[in-house]
């Protein structure tokens, strides 16, 4: 009997272990993409089950995003507590994975990564959603529709959270 539930424990841990699409770097830090790419918004938007997001566009020689980062913390708290996914969509072109790993590390951005890549960027812009400007701040509802693209900055605080907040509860 003991044998069988053993084993039964192992199935499951590796049934759940398989069917998790997302790499995890570090405590709360995740790969969208690692083994299984994202091409689409549609499909960023089902990896993450109809929730709603906040998506913060960044490179990494990007001063005035490397500048928002300071007020992670704050708004980790906040949309943690409201419920809402966090993705950080990294526009660097030339960027080795080791070296994104260890930015993302390094600054302690908690959530979901996820490179844009030309097929991505592709989809974004033919939807109307990319803007040729970093930092960039979306606010996407439980449906997957962006509600705004040119969402404040997590330095906006109460601002940004009354906005997603309204945005979000309409």
């Amino acid at each position: 009997m003991k044998n069988k539930l053993l084993l039964f424990s192992i199935l499951i841990i590796l049934v759940s272990c398989t069917s998790n699409k997302n790499f995890e770097l570090a405590p709360a830090i995740y790969i969208l993409d690692k083994d299984d790419p994202i091409e689409s918004f549609e499909n960023l938007t089902n990896r993450l089950q109809g929730k709603p997001i906040y998506i913060d566009r960044w490179a990494t020689w990007c001063t005035p995003c490397i500048e928002e980062f300071k007020h992670n913390e704050t708004l980790h708290n906040f949309l943690h507590d409201n419920k809402i996914e966090i993705v950080y969509l990294n526009s660097d072109t030339d960027l080795d994975e080791e070296k994104w790993f260890d930015f993302i590390i390094e600054h302690n951005l908690k959530g979901n990564h996820l490179k844009l890549d030309s097929i991505l960027k592709a989809d974004l812009i033919d939807k109307g959603i990319f803007i040729p400007m970093i930092p960039q701040y979306m606010i996407v509802n439980k449906k997957g529709k962006v509600v705004t693209n040119k969402a404040l900055r997590p330095s906006a605080g109460k601002k940004l959270y009354d906005q997603l907040d309204s945005l979000l509860n309409k």
